[in-house]
């Protein structure tokens, strides 16, 4: 298959068709999420994102397909690593792989199972019974396959057993069979069930029962489906994705069975936050699994792991820059230029530093308690744009010193004063302060692109796929493949824009998501851009108290205030995809509170720093205000 000229814009696992195209642009990186000590065959493992998290790509490199494209390719620079990672799992061995890896998704037919006229528990037994149809289908071909056996052809060549502890099982059928007599009583068992939802006639059930739990998990126990009287395969794991897609009421239903069954074979639940209701995701149930289950939340484990999350997008996107047709550019990030210190900039540079130093100047005036510090920045050596960062830093420091309601000592500040509270967080505000004053290109470079992307993959890669595409008509162009400071701001900024613009519609409240979020980032920038810096580097979130946020998760009171129901679901929506980053029990000012982070990509449309940590504590009724009205810039008054 030819390689696309945008590889950036194979964003979905599904749209990447050939397997060799998928193991050679997969992020071994994402592995690391199973390198913490945690067993990955004795607990449930469900895993959870917004969209664009990864959960799909993940699950498909456990299939038979990819696992043996792994194993033949081996060897290639490209799969070399992810080869290793997959081998010290278990999952692999020289041989070929030793895992049978079954992936079923929930996205179709099974929701409407719930429209039928039929009692609450039949409708369950049917669910039950699709399920496992689909199943035993999925696991048959994935034996098949693991074996490079033909699918149907083949399945006489595999037997089933039942291991002597597992309990009497309500299949029509007896044990041990072949493949294709499960493969005929799976089929016929899909057929009714389906015909039936298509005729919508309750009487088409009759001739299926159901069941109350998922005969699969006992029918492919690793020694119980073989080939030529041996185990298909040292493990088995069934990985369900999708499971959004299901009803609250089946999805409750299937994961309280899952759980209960203390399954011996693996078992991975794969789920965007959006299936999760307005209480799991503004509490801990969000995060936290019990103890026999292992909740793994895509974002937050890289918000963790902030470094590690910009090793596997680099790794990814090198990976893809490598692959486009026609195109040679080394690697994506060598695309990115990544400082303001070239020649092509200096003469903005000393333009704005004159202006600067002669505002700092104004700033102190005569006043003999400033001089030392004046003197210490003219005696400053350094490029162009280092000087000015220096100088926009002081006049940062000074306004907090003329700022203070109470100075009772007028001696003159020394050298040793403005080194210590010369931070990083102080210079930091400055260069942003800079970029907006002086039209200077702030988000660039691979490592701010890489935290724009607010830990999730396909975030990165639509903002690197636009990045990329000029870099390709550069090439087919015959001109630099370079992206320069400011078009990449440019390339990113426009990326942001359209984003906004299309939030509405992605999403369920998207208006009203899009109004709380506006004014967040409003208030956000106000604060920021205060000429003392108060937070510096600046405001990027807010903070409810979470005592307040339990308000939001008490049912009897969201009955009563209406526009607390409303403000809790928006909040909801904006955490499900990844809009809002939560930090729970966040100690500060001696309570404890629930940040609430914008997005990074959020902080480029207003302005703000991609640092994390500042943060201003709001009440619900200011955020049920700021959702009816939107913020509104107080005149005078202290944030």
């Amino acid at each position: 298959m030819k390689e696309p000229r945008n590889p950036f814009r194979l964003r979905a696992s599904e749209h990447i068709e050939s397997d060799a195209t998928f193991v050679r642009l997969f992020g071994p990186g994402i592995l690391d999420l199973f390198q913490d000590g945690q067993n990955l065959w004795d607990k449930v493992q469900i895993v959870r994102s917004a969209p664009g998290g990864g959960k799909t790509s993940l699950l498909r490199l456990f299939t038979p397909a990819p696992l043996h494209t792994l194993h033949a390719y081996r060897g290639d620079e490209d799969c070399r690593e992810l080869y290793q990672k997959m081998e010290s799992l278990g999952i692999i061995s020289d041989s070929g792989p030793t895992l049978l890896g079954v992936m079923l998704s929930c996205a179709r037919t099974y929701s409407t199972l719930a429209d039928l006229d039929l009692d609450q528990t039949r409708k369950d037994r049917l669910l039950f019974a699709l399920l496992d149809a689909r199943i035993i289908l999925a696991t048959l071909r994935g034996a098949l396959a693991l074996k490079k056996l033909s699918y149907p052809d083949h399945l006489n060549r595999i037997q089933i057993t039942v291991a002597p502890t597992s309990p009497n099982l309500s299949l029509d059928i007896s044990f041990p069979c072949s493949g294709k007599d499960l493969y005929d009583w799976a089929t016929r068992q899909e057929s009714i069930v389906c015909n039936a939802l298509d005729s919508f006639i309750a009487s088409s059930f009759d001739a299926l029962s159901g069941q109350d739990n998922l005969i699969s998990l006992e029918l492919f126990k690793p020694n119980a489906i073989q080939y030529v009287g041996h185990p298909v395969a040292e493990r088995v794991l069934f990985m369900l994705d999708d499971v959004q897609k299901l009803t609250a009421r089946q999805r409750a239903l299937l994961l309280e069975r899952i759980i209960d069954s203390r399954s011996s074979i693996g078992i991975w639940i794969s789920e965007r936050f959006e299936a999760l209701s307005t209480d799991e995701i503004l509490s801990n149930g969000a995060i936290e699994g019990r103890d026999y289950e292992r909740v793994i939340p895509l974002e937050e484990y890289w918000r963790r792991n902030k470094k590690k999350f910009e090793y596997l997008v680099l790794n990814i996107a090198n990976r893809r820059a490598k692959s486009a047709a026609d195109t040679e550019v080394g690697t994506f990030s060598s695309c990115l230029q990544n400082s303001l210190d070239g020649i092509e900039w200096q003469e903005k540079m000393s333009a704005a530093l004159e202006i600067v130093r002669a505002r700092v100047r104004h700033l102190a005036g005569s006043d003999p308690v400033f001089e030392e510090w004046i003197s210490t920045r003219e005696a400053f050596d350094g490029t162009p744009r280092e000087k000015l960062l220096a100088w926009r830093t002081l006049e940062i420091l000074i306004a907090r010193e003329k700022g203070k309601s109470l100075r009772f000592d007028f001696a003159p500040l020394e050298a040793e004063d403005l080194e210590h509270k010369d931070d990083s967080a102080v210079k930091a505000a400055a260069e942003l302060f800079l970029a907006e004053e002086f039209k200077l290109p702030y988000y660039f470079g691979p490592s701010r692109l890489s935290i724009l992307a607010s830990s999730n993959i396909q975030q990165f890669l639509s903002l690197a796929g636009d990045e990329f595409e000029e870099v390709v008509s550069a090439a087919v162009m015959k001109r630099s493949t370079d992206l320069p400071p400011d078009r990449q701001d440019a390339i990113l900024r426009s990326a942001v824009d359209s984003q906004w613009q299309e939030l509405p519609r992605r999403m369920q409240n998207g208006r009203d998501v899009r109004a709380l979020l506006d004014a967040i980032g409003q208030f956000a920038n106000w604060i920021t851009y205060q000429p003392n810096a108060p937070y510096s580097p600046g405001v990027t979130g807010i903070a409810i108290s979470m005592a307040e946020r339990e308000q939001l998760r008490n049912p009897e009171l969201l009955k009563r205030m209406p526009a607390y129901s409303k403000l809790a679901a928006v909040l909801a929506s904006a955490l499900a995809y990844n809009l809002l980053e939560p930090e729970l029990d966040y100690r500060c000012k001696g309570e404890r509170w629930m940040v609430l982070n914008l997005n990074r990509l959020l902080c480029l449309k207003f302005r703000l720093p991609l640092q994390y940590g500042g943060w201003k504590e709001r009440s619900l009724k200011q955020l049920v205000d700021w959702l009816e009205q939107g913020f509104k810039q107080p005149s005078g008054a202290s944030a």
